[in-house]
Parts: C-alpha cells; structure tokens; sequence
C-alpha cells in the first residue's frame, strides 16, 4: 500500500468517525473542525519527520 492509497482510506473513514463522536457526545459539534485542523497538522509532521531523515536527501 502506497501513501496515496492510504491518504485515501484516511479521508474515506475519519469524517464518519467524528460524525459519530459528534452523536454520541463524545466530541462537542463545536470542535469538529479543531479536530480535523489539529489531525491534518500531525500528519503533516509525521510526513516531514519521514522524508527528512538523515540520509534521505539529496545532496
């Protein structure tokens, strides 16, 4: 599975996911667009953690 393949799975099951919080209570209405803000920017720096290790760049 390459990283499209699983951006995509990513984005096909998180907003159902926090739909339910929502409806359960768990998560405020409110706060749903801080959770999907705050999930996109770990992301986002776990995928720079990971192409900028040592030794992969190009020189």
């Amino acid at each position: 599975m390459n990283n499209d393949m699983i951006g995509g799975v990513i984005r096909a099951i998180l907003p159902p996911v926090l739909a339910f919080l929502v409806g359960r209570g768990t998560l405020p209405s409110g706060d749903y667009g801080g959770v999907v803000t705050a999930l996109v920017a770990l992301a986002t720096a776990l995928w720079s953690i990971r192409t900028n290790q040592t030794g992969k760049t190009i020189a």
